[in-house]
């Protein structure tokens, strides 16, 4: 894939202060009247007050009984999130929650780590629920997950060497440095890798000749195929961290979606103008809330967006808004381009393998959720 997507980055540096309301200033108290002929004493500075966050803040131990998830029958709460990365992907963490030595382990859990923790913990749920059958193979899956994790750090540790390399740093990685960026890339990656290693496990991409081309003639207009879109993004979740808006938030946001949904034509010949005034991508927004060269697996934006968008038709409107990790997004698709003819060759067949495991398994995360009703709370 190409370069990243102006989306994630623009949404990442967006202020966060945006998406929250002014707090009421307090009143100061009368002070007494100066006796006359003399200056008035110059009032005693007050500390300032710090502000509170309009997201979602959880602390441990305190907040661990907190819902962080429902799936299905189950309620995913902070505490089974700190258990399950404290036993599989590091095992201190909980300790050093709980210890007031290291508060930047606390930090964590109001950072951009948390949200997608518990994503990916909610998503790893789902499939175990409806995929239990598939997965009851203990042995199978932990190793699939150790798998892509070992596969994840090898690309992170070719990646990190790289960049010594341009930076004119020739003494080679120690053993106990690469130790070391194991351990961390473990905690704040592990969930990620294992939800992977569960996914490649459900759909390893074993795939024949004959299901290859049959999934190439059907799926034709997604090999060398481009779509431009406009959105519009309500924001309900903080652009900083990711964490869900507090109930504040998150209420200004369905009004906002409302107000804008009522504003728009039925005929989407005023989205532009409204992506213009509306959005909360400031940077697509200026364009009409427009995207070009959007592939139908396109690393560089969410899958439920292009999943979206490449079900519509040339100039037609999402009749709902789609959820993603930044927000809620009014789409229109406005048309679609053949950048490359793409055939059915032997040297076609590692792209096709890749597209059609990257759609299998695609389409067994969305039944999951589904089938589940999944829905975060952080």
């Amino acid at each position: 894939m190409s370069a990243a997507h102006p989306l994630p980055s623009t949404l990442r540096r967006r202020v966060a202060a945006a998406c929250t309301l002014p707090f009421a200033l307090a009143l100061a108290a009368q002070e007494p009247q100066a006796p006359a002929g003399k200056p008035a004493p110059a009032p005693a500075a007050s500390p300032a007050q710090p502000q509170a966050p309009h997201f979602l803040v959880r602390r441990y131990p305190q907040d661990k009984d907190v819902p962080v998830a429902i799936v299905g029958s189950r309620t995913l709460t902070l505490g089974d999130l700190i258990d399950h990365i404290s036993a599989r992907h590091y095992p201190p963490f909980k300790q050093l929650l709980e210890s007031t030595d290291h508060p930047e382990f606390q930090r964590m859990l109001s950072s951009d780590l948390v949200a997608p923790w518990v994503r990916h913990l909610a998503d790893l749920e789902a499939l175990q629920q409806t995929f239990a059958e598939e997965l009851k193979d203990k042995a199978k899956v932990e190793a699939a997950q150790s798998a892509a994790l070992k596969a994840s750090f090898q690309r992170f540790l070719d990646s990190y060497a790289e960049d010594r390399k341009k930076r004119g740093i020739e003494a080679p990685l120690t053993q106990q440095r690469v130790n070391q960026l194991l351990t961390d890339f473990q905690h704040r990656n592990g969930l990620a890798a294992e939800l992977q290693g569960t996914l490649e496990l459900l759909e390893p991409g074993d795939w024949s000749r004959a299901q290859l081309q049959q999934f190439f003639n059907d799926n034709a207009r997604a090999f060398g195929g481009q779509v431009t879109m406009s959105h519009i993004l309500v924001q309900h979740r903080d652009a900083g961290t990711g964490i869900l808006l507090d109930q504040e938030g998150v209420t200004r946001a369905n009004n906002r979606i409302a107000d804008i949904k009522a504003r728009l034509k039925p005929d989407g010949s005023n989205f532009e103008e409204i992506a213009r005034l509306y959005s909360d991508d400031t940077r697509s927004g200026q364009d009409g809330g427009q995207l070009v060269g959007v592939h139908r697996y396109d690393d560089r934006l969410p899958a439920t967006l292009c999943r979206a968008l490449w079900s519509l038709r040339d100039g037609e409107l999402a009749t709902e808004p789609v959820e993603t990790q930044y927000g809620w997004h009014l789409i229109k698709r406005v048309e679609f381009n053949q950048q490359a003819f793409i055939l059915f060759t032997d040297d076609a067949i590692p792209t096709i393998k890749y597209v059609m495991t990257r759609a299998r398994q695609e389409e067994r995360i969305v039944f999951a959720r589904a089938q589940t009703k999944l829905r975060l709370l952080l």
